[in-house]
């Protein structure tokens, strides 16, 4: 194997039965540089290692890594870019699937950005699940959150080693959710900025177990009052409690009776991001966005 001039890194927990199909898209990628491919297992139970193993011989560059020291997709992630071998690292999650063009995408793209994220599309992976979450059947740029500003989704990122350094690391106080909100938040303060590049596509699993979708969202919820409360952005007002309990009310009035199981499953995911954010906020003690 030639030596690798990027890092792939993926965090992966207890994901024996679904990385297979990744590890498979980083074995096919056409016109890549050569890559290594660092797995951070944040102490896994199951037979990940055996499989991650198993991928040797097709990804000569492939390594398996303690990221056992605490709980967290941001620990992982950490741990797997503190240890992978080049500069330019190439972030995805064990769960989804890059397209064939993935490596070679974000590699070109982080010789011209510090910082880079390419699209992603929920509909091969997730099937009907896709229509319970709010986000786009395929994306089509960064994505956004309050007062415009932008942030590549975790995973399906880029950046280059000086970076992950200055900033410090993804914060690995929040839960599953916004810690890559948080990262691209404080490089932006660095100066850092994202290119975005149309040609690096992930195809994106949501869960397709109305459970799995659940848990999904509430941890999203809480991640977003975790990043409320950290930065406080002047943009966003916080809601009163008079007004808070009119929104929920809001939301609880709106149940699609007469919708189909797809209508009802998005209502639920909906009141599960809800409840986690009004959780969070009052484990924090701070206001809920």
């Amino acid at each position: 194997m030639s030596r690798p001039t990027c890092s792939v890194v993926i965090p992966a927990f207890n994901a024996a039965h679904l990385i297979g199909g990744q590890l498979g898209a980083l074995a096919a990628q056409v016109g890549a540089p050569a890559f290594e491919v660092v797995v951070a297992d944040n102490g896994s139970t199951d037979r990940l290692e055996s499989e991650v193993l198993s991928w040797r011989d097709r990804l000569p560059g492939l390594r398996l890594v303690d990221a056992s020291r605490g709980r967290g997709v941001s620990v992982a992630r950490n741990v797997g870019i503190s240890l992978a071998h080049t500069d330019r690292i190439l972030v995805c999650d064990a769960d989804d699937r890059v397209s064939a063009g993935w490596v070679a995408a974000i590699a070109t793209g982080l010789s011209d950005h510090p910082l880079v994220s390419g699209p992603v599309e929920t509909r091969l992976l997730s099937g009907r699940s896709a229509d319970w979450v709010p986000i786009d059947r395929r994306t089509s740029a960064l994505f956004e959150t309050w007062g415009g500003r932008t942030y590549g989704i975790g995973c399906n990122l880029g950046l280059r080693r000086e970076v992950w350094e200055q900033v410090g690391g993804f914060d690995e106080s929040y839960p599953a959710g916004a810690e890559e909100i948080d990262f691209a938040w404080r490089a932006g303060e660095l100066g850092y900025r994202f290119g975005y590049v149309e040609e690096a596509l992930l195809h994106y699993r949501i869960r397709t177990d109305l459970r799995g979708v659940l848990r999904q969202q509430y941890n999203s919820g809480r991640g977003t009052s975790t990043l409320y409360g950290k930065f406080r952005p002047r943009e966003v007002e916080p809601k009163t409690a008079v007004r808070r309990l009119r929104h929920e009310l809001l939301l609880v009035t709106q149940f699609p009776w007469r919708g189909g199981q797809d209508a009802r499953r998005s209502w639920l995911a909906l009141m599960a991001f809800e409840a986690g954010k009004l959780i969070e906020a009052r484990r924090l003690g701070s206001p809920a966005p």
